[in-house]
């Protein structure tokens, strides 16, 4: 019945031939197994087939491997899919035209390749059939591989006209063949390896970009080893590899798109035109996805095609998580995020392996925020309805009963997407591995003490509800752009036009610049030999003279516009003093707002930094050194060297940041500190004290900074948003016991280790006085006493110079009578703040979830942080 139906959709006299084994065995006299084919209604059926008898070969040399393999003690046996050899694989097309029929025995002719013409009507349709060197479209390129091979190759994988990959044995390789060029899969598979994401490196061979070849890697795919005790684990590492794969956004027009076809799959008309009682439910499947399908779905560069057997892994390998390699990438390209996952969990539910879509969800959980619950339903409906064709093209007997459970299946799941949940929680566990539940945005956070004792007890991340949100946008650690790899520095807040990045080159450390609410950062210090950035960037000048370059993320797509070198399409003054000196460097770029770019000494003019604002703007940074005068005297201010309306140079300031952490020996580390803390009593005392009405800094305000960057955060780092909110409102409830200020004083605003300069017998030097403002002294205090914690934590500082800067800083404290309530106050709030503004970098994100854990005080107990990122100010220190 099935094949009387292909027959009549094929539409071809004698078409049934091809469709049934036995008949196609009789055709050709010889046992035949039908492999794929293709049908194209009243033109042509192609099919591939196999000689029963090399497929028994096959199987018999994979089971001598496995027992060799067994018996030298190999965890997962060998690869059972070694296939069969060339000689057994073969092609028979039926088609309707004696021109293209002309065409497939002419190409033939050119390699000498054997066609068979069987005998058929002489008006057609015509029946031809041969082996692989005689493939309508691959033929040549066959006979040129095979003939240049010293060995007798594996077929693989064979779809007709289409491509062929054969395994060397004895050398270890493997060989695609396509029809069409793969310059796009070479570059995908190097994007790929750049990103560290576990895939195996293509090679043209002689120069064909048509040819590739590749090691032949691991004991088989995971799809094949399903029942394997280690599959789920598996599993789990394709999801972390699939999320890392996922963060690295993609440069506007850097890759190919991925080829998944239409929004809303050609195959449904064909499924229609197969079974036309399913008509109906096909017509109403596809209103429904479309109305599903996110209109402006998030985007990155994808796989195009995952399922379980395009992993590779390697069961031999014993190590606590298998081995993993994620192969056949031909659809790799910038696409739909969703669509990765939802192919993923349509392949498990069609094998009828749910557990191993649940595992690969909670590893993808583990590492990345996956899609809201209706669009990973949605995607997962696309890919069965796209798939759901497949058992047509493999020739399953039974594929009316497969075709219309894909159709039941995906109207269920966008009937109702908790459908998708419910079957992926009901996945069996069996023996397989360590605990996995099911795990989708839908499912409830149930992480609790017994998951960690009960190895039966499912594990499910916790997602939070602002998951579900489609305006989530995570900035991610690396960016595809120039064909290079870029990591992701620093971002900012939405803008109104994008979240800005700063990219700097993989191979280059994050300068961690500084970190104040309003983000007016310079860096304009330098010693006598360079500048004061992070000692990285002085470490390789041909490195660092490469700079950071600037780009958007769109928060709604994932896309990423990244912008040409020393280029801002709002800041144009950066192109232009790259081109007045092209000697000149960008240090530090904040997209649309500002940038500071190094000048090196020419001539009798010392090293100069140029700040770079909008237009119309750079009056502002003069006004704040005016401002700030009583700053200069007691610390070494920048000095103006010349400005126009959207920069301002200055000269450089000699010294070191604090940030790097001076010797300890001789008291050097103590005594940069005690100066600076000094300098800073004195610009105090000599600045005003009478502010305008309503226009001091006290702890409402700095209450206020905290509210407005627990949303930002909120936006870009999902899943630490709990933490986050808690390590807040602990912050604001201390602030708000506080009153405003009895004796106000201008205040640097933004303290920290960053913004001060040591130079063996000169005043400190200070940076950044944009922020300053009449304000509550003990914010600055805290503010440094907050980063002595932050870098210990960071690893940036050991803990010796942390306790230092703390015991000093305490001793101004009292000095300048400040209560220790109201410094400590101000100390969580900072703390606070920096969980914030780190949920930007993705270098210290997760790190920065640490922190806001460790200052999340129980229920009841007072928000004091531990011991060890917060000494309590009553314990203070004082050294004399």
């Amino acid at each position: 019945m099935s094949t009387a139906r292909l027959a009549a959709h094929a539409d071809l006299p004698g078409v049934e031939q091809l469709l049934e084994p036995g008949a196609l065995s009789a055709l050709h006299g010889e046992d035949l197994s039908l492999l794929r084919g293709r049908l194209k209604p009243g033109a042509s059926a192609l099919v591939a087939h196999c000689q029963v008898a090399a497929v028994a070969d096959a199987d018999a040399d994979a089971d001598a491997d496995a027992d060799a393999d067994a018996d030298a003690g190999a965890a997962g046996g060998a690869d059972a899919a070694r296939g069969p050899s060339p000689e057994g694989i073969g092609w028979t097309l039926l088609i309707a035209s004696p021109h293209k029929r002309d065409g497939v025995l002419r190409r033939a002719a050119r390699s000498g390749a054997e066609v068979h013409e069987h005998t058929g009507p002489a008006d057609g349709p015509f029946l031809l059939s041969g082996g692989l060197e005689a493939d309508p479209r691959l033929g040549r390129l066959v006979h040129r591989v095979l003939r240049s091979l010293r060995q007798t190759p594996r077929v693989l994988s064979y779809n007709p006209a289409r491509h062929l990959v054969l395994h060397l044995p004895q050398t270890g390789q493997v060989v695609r063949i396509a029809t069409r060029p793969l310059d796009d899969l070479l570059q995908v598979t190097r994007c790929w390896t750049a990103l560290g994401v576990p895939t195996i490196a293509q090679r043209p061979w002689r120069r064909r970009s048509s040819v590739l070849v590749s090691e032949h890697w691991g004991t088989g795919d995971l799809a094949h080893h399903a029942q394997h005790p280690r599959a789920l684990r598996a599993a789990e590492a394709a999801g972390a590899a699939l999320s890392q794969l996922h963060d690295a956004a993609v440069a506007a027009d850097e890759l190919p798109e991925a080829r998944l076809g239409e929004r809303i799959p050609a195959t449904l008309p064909e499924i229609a035109a197969l079974l036309p009682e399913q008509a109906p439910a096909v017509h109403r499947l596809e209103r429904l996805l479309r109305d599903r399908l996110p209109e402006r779905p998030r985007t990155g560069l994808i796989h195009g095609d995952l399922s379980p057997d395009q992993v590779l892994l390697d069961l031999q390998d014993t190590g606590s998580l298998p081995q993993i390699r994620v192969i056949d990438l031909d659809r790799s390209g910038h696409g739909p995020l969703g669509a990765d996952l939802g192919s993923w969990l349509a392949a498990c539910l069609s094998a009828d392996t749910p557990e191993l879509g649940a595992a690969l969800l909670a590893g993808y959980a583990r590492a990345g925020t996956p899609p809201e619950a209706d669009e990973l339903a949605a995607w997962t409906a696309r890919a069965l309805l796209a798939g759901a064709v497949d058992p047509v093209r493999r020739f399953r007997t039974d594929w009316p009963i497969l075709v219309g459970r894909r159709l039941e299946l995906a109207a269920a799941i966008l009937e109702d997407p908790a459908h998708l949940t419910r079957l992926l929680s009901a996945a069996p566990r069996g023996d397989r591995g360590a605990p996995v539940a099911a795990t989708g945005p839908t499912a409830p956070a149930v992480a609790t003490d017994s998951a960690a004792t009960d190895p039966a007890a499912p594990v499910v991340p916790a997602v939070p509800d602002a998951v579900t949100d489609p305006a989530v946008a995570v900035v991610p650690e690396r960016v595809l752009a120039d064909g290079a790899v870029w990591a992701v520095d620093r971002a900012w807040p939405h803008d109104g036009r994008g979240i800005p990045l700063e990219l700097r080159a993989a191979d280059t450390e994050d300068t961690d610049d500084p970190e104040d609410p309003e983000d007016t950062a310079d860096i304009g210090n330098v010693e006598d030999t360079g500048n004061a950035e992070d000692p990285a960037e002085r470490t390789d000048s041909a490195t660092a003279r490469r700079g950071p370059r600037g780009a958007r993320l769109d928060p709604e797509t994932g896309e990423v516009t990244v912008f040409a070198p020393g280029t801002d399409p709002r800041l144009p003054g950066i192109a232009r003093c790259l081109d007045a000196h092209p000697d000149a460097e960008v240090v530090s770029h904040r997209p649309g707002k500002r940038a500071v770019v190094r000048v090196p000494a020419a001539g009798e003019q010392g090293e100069r930094y140029v700040k770079i604002v909008r237009p119309g703007r750079a009056q502002r940074l003069r006004d704040a050194l005016t401002n700030a005068a009583s700053f200069d005297g007691p610390f070494r201010l920048q000095q103006e060297i010349t400005a126009d309306e959207d920069s301002v140079t200055t000269a450089a300031l000699a010294g070191r940041t604090l940030h790097e952490g001076l010797p300890l020996e001789d008291g050097v580390w103590r005594r940069a500190w005690r100066e600076t803390l000094t300098a800073w009593a004195q610009a105090l005392a000599a600045g005003p004290v009478t502010p305008p009405e309503g226009a001091v800094h006290g702890p409402a305000e700095e209450s206020a900074v905290l509210e407005s960057w627990r949303d930002r955060a909120r936006l870009v780092d999902p899943l630490g948003s709990d933490l986050r909110e808690r390590a807040i409102e602990a912050a604001r409830r201390e602030l708000g016991r506080l009153t405003a200020p009895e004796r106000p004083a201008l205040i640097h605003r933004d303290l920290h280790d960053k913004q001060i300069l040591h130079a063996p017998g000169l005043a400190p030097g200070l940076l950044d006085v944009d922020t300053a403002v009449l304000g509550d002294p003990a914010l600055d205090l805290a503010n440094l006493r907050a980063h002595a914690s932050w870098r210990e934590l960071q690893g940036i500082w050991s803990a010796e110079h942390a306790r230092i800067a703390r015991e000093e800083i305490d001793a101004a404290a009292l000095r300048a009578r400040i209560p220790a309530a109201t410094l400590a106050a101000y100390e969580s709030g900072t703390l606070a703040r920096l969980t914030c503004v780190y949920a930007f970098r993705p270098r210290w994100r997760a790190l920065a979830r640490e922190l806001a854990a460790d200052l999340r005080p129980a229920p009841g107990a007072p928000p004091v942080a531990p011991d060890d990122l917060l000494h309590t100010p009553d314990e203070r220190t004082v050294t004399t």
